[in-house]
């Protein structure tokens, strides 16, 4: 399969996009020493593994980087990693860093901040990777029905407890997505949701599904919800792909998973959508001339 129309011909990247670009393969050559050393196992996810398939590295208007990992492995990732990870690198959790509102991980490079603008709260955050646990789901259609909807709940009054920190300016948001954030919008006036009570009752059932028990694997905490959930098949047989000038491991069977999140993954989006997250870089150690 070919990319529809030759987005390398057009790929001129800003100077904050390149910047970006550059810190997050950094963090990634540092991750991928330490899976490498402790015999962990990592795969790319969502935009990063259609980057990698579509581009060979990263797509030329993003600026981030998804990676998931077996919940096993995620475990014993955060374990170490603060001790493995080397200045200016540090991972940052919900259970590490108040300010880390997001259930999944951050490796983070302490020299640079950036501020998001695309939510209520303007915060000021350091340059980041995402690093996502997946998760199974529970055998039998009526178990794996309820246990889903019940972490879609408790995913639901997180979100309400993180009301100002949503992203409002995503483009790639379906249309009853944006109309439940209206509703959120009113709901949040008016109702007390506790983040630290919803955010450990994801974490406790989603730790208490066994991957390896399971028929299913998913990112729960994944953009594009049920559009995340997979045969566990489909992620226990993993290749190499170029990204950039690393060599990392996504999906074998590629054409499936962007498929399913994607749809026709090698047409481009159009122009208007080819934008950077609304964000501002606010801080360097060393002045980045931008």
């Amino acid at each position: 399969m070919e990319i529809q129309e030759d987005v390398r011909a057009e790929s001129v990247k800003s100077d904050k996009t390149l910047f970006l670009q550059k810190a997050e393969l950094d963090m990634l050559v540092e991750f991928v020493r330490i899976c490498d050393k402790c015999h962990l196992k990592y795969f790319m996810a969502g935009g990063t593994f259609l980057g990698a398939v579509r581009h060979k590295g990263f797509i030329p208007w993003d600026d981030d980087v998804d990676i998931g990992m077996y919940r096993k492995d995620y475990e014993k990732f955060l374990e170490i990693a603060e001790k493995e990870l080397t200045y200016p690198y540090k991972i940052q959790t919900y259970k590490n860093c108040k300010s880390h509102h997001y259930y999944f991980s951050h490796i983070v490079d302490t020299r640079y901040k950036v501020r998001r603008l695309g939510s209520i709260d303007k915060r000021e955050e350091y340059v980041w990777i995402d690093i996502f646990p997946y998760d199974g789901l529970p055998r039998g259609f009526f178990k794996e029905i309820i246990t889903y909807l019940r972490l879609l709940f408790y995913r639901f009054c997180y979100h309400m407890a993180n009301y100002d920190k949503i992203n409002m300016e995503r483009k790639d948001r379906a249309v009853w997505q944006k109309a439940l954030l209206k509703l959120l919008f009113l709901l949040q006036k008016i109702i007390h949701f506790d983040k630290e009570k919803w955010i450990n009752k994801i974490d406790k059932n989603l730790r208490s599904i066994d991957l390896e028990e399971s028929d299913k694997i998913m990112s729960f905490m994944g953009v594009k919800l049920s559009k995340e959930i997979f045969p566990k098949e489909i992620y226990m047989s993993l290749k190499k792909y170029k990204f950039e000038n690393l060599l990392l491991w996504g999906p074998q069977d590629y054409d499936y998973v962007l498929k399913q999140l994607y749809g026709n993954y090698m047409t481009l989006p159009p122009k208007e959508n080819r934008i950077l997250h609304p964000m501002q870089i606010v801080e360097c150690e060393k002045k980045c001339n931008l």
